[in-house]
């Protein structure tokens, strides 16, 4: 049994480290370093990638090509330093990396925000209806008789009444949070 789990542990591990690592051995064998570099500046990584393929690369004894993965690199930058992705990046939550030139990163980072925006207001919705829906149910027992850990009906009442308060209060942030998608929507700043 203790073969068995030692097994089960080296396999694990060779899987975990496996999944570490930049590029497989056959990416590095092939070597295509102005391709590898284009899909890392499409997805705005910075140079310090480079580092983390050389040790990918190293247990199949390969070196990558700088110059060829830098030239590529700029190419893919160019798709990843748009306002359109900056905005999208945002709207998923993320964070424009800091590898676009300087005299665009200012108003490329105004629109990420704008996008970020976009997704915690609908985070914020997501929640809200999820709250509606917990006191829906609540809601729903009460007013079946169930006393849930009420000791009297005057308590029970009383719960009733404020989650009648809050459904209004949380359909008024819902709608207000969804005016403003809808603003965002109609003045997309790209």
């Amino acid at each position: 049994m203790g073969n068995f789990l030692a097994k089960v542990v080296i396999i694990s591990s060779c899987i975990a480290l496996s999944a570490c690592a930049t590029l497989s051995k056959e990416e590095c064998i092939v070597g295509d370093w102005q391709a590898i570099g284009y899909n890392d500046g499409a997805a705005g990584y910075s140079v310090e990638r480079l580092a983390e393929h050389s040790k990918a690369c190293a247990k199949a004894s390969v070196a990558p090509n700088y110059e060829a993965w830098e030239r590529g690199r700029k190419l893919g930058l160019q798709q990843y330093c748009t306002a359109d992705n900056a905005y999208n990046i945002g709207r998923r939550g993320n964070t424009l990396n800091n590898v676009c030139p300087a005299s665009m990163m200012s108003n490329l980072q105004k629109v990420n925000q704008q996008g970020q925006q976009y997704y915690s207001l609908n985070n914020e919705i997501a929640k809200d209806n999820q709250l509606i829906k917990t006191y829906r149910t609540e809601y729903d027992k009460l007013r079946n008789g169930d006393m849930l850990e009420f000791k009297t009906e005057k308590e029970a009442r009383g719960r009733l009444v404020y989650l009648s308060e809050e459904f209004y209060k949380i359909q008024k942030q819902i709608d207000n949070n969804e005016r403003k998608i809808e603003l965002l929507d109609q003045t997309k700043p790209y």
